[in-house]
């Protein structure tokens, strides 16, 4: 097949051109009439920073790694208890 941009509504336009026409297909094929909740941004990046939170953690630098990514002592301890650095 060979889908064109005016083929696919226009709000969609910016989707497929990021994916490309043959992944837009794709996700037509398995998704086409639902509803799809995509998160922001900032919740999809958190896990990365969390493992990163916990790769860089030495045992006395929760103060630096709080300061560094912006939240609270309380909130890196939490990290590091839930991937078991802290058990």
């Amino acid at each position: 097949m060979n889908i064109l941009m005016e083929d696919i509504p226009y709000e969609l336009h910016a989707l497929a051109e990021i994916v490309g026409m043959k992944n837009f297909e794709e996700i037509s094929k398995l998704y086409g009439g639902t509803t799809v909740y995509i998160p922001v941004h900032r919740k999809v990046v958190l896990g990365e920073r969390n493992r990163e939170i916990v790769r860089q953690y030495n045992g006395k630098n929760v103060d630096k790694l709080r300061v560094k990514y912006g939240i609270t002592s309380q909130q890196i301890r939490k990290i590091l208890n839930d991937n078991g650095v802290l058990n």
